[in-house]
C-alpha cells in the first residue's frame, strides 16, 4: 500500500529509482488496542528480535530504526557530508540573507 501511495499516486514512477515520492501516515493505536497493551507487545517483539540468532558474519539482528540511530551518532560527531556544489549553493543563499555558513 505504501508503495502505491508514495510512488504511483505521486507520479514518482512505477519502479524503484525512477523518481521520489513520499507518504506519511498515522494511525490511532487505541482504535485497535489499548496503548499499554500495544507497548507491551512492541517491547516483547523488540526483545524477541534482539535475542534472535544472527546469520553467519553478523553480530546482531537489526530492527527498524537501528541503522538510522547508528548514523545519527556518526553524523552528530562527524557532521553531514555535502557535495561541493551543495555547499556553494548554501553559501550563496547565506550571502543573500546575511548568514555566514561555516
Amino acid at each position: 500500500m505504501g508503495a502505491s501511495i508514495s510512488g504511483l499516486c505521486t507520479n514518482a514512477g512505477e519502479y524503484a529509482g525512477e523518481g521520489i515520492g513520499h507518504f506519511f501516515g498515522a494511525m490511532r493505536i487505541d482504535a485497535f488496542r489499548t496503548a499499554d497493551e500495544f507497548k507491551q507487545h512492541m517491547d516483547n517483539w523488540i526483545q524477541r528480535f534482539r535475542s534472535a540468532k544472527t546469520i553467519e558474519g553478523e553480530t546482531n539482528v537489526l530492527i527498524p530504526g537501528d541503522p538510522e540511530r547508528e548514523m545519527e551518532i556518526i553524523r552528530m560527531k562527524e557532521g553531514i557530508p555535502l557535495l561541493d556544489v551543495v555547499a556553494k549553493d548554501l553559501e550563496m543563499v547565506g550571502q543573500v540573507f546575511g548568514v555566514t555558513i561555516t
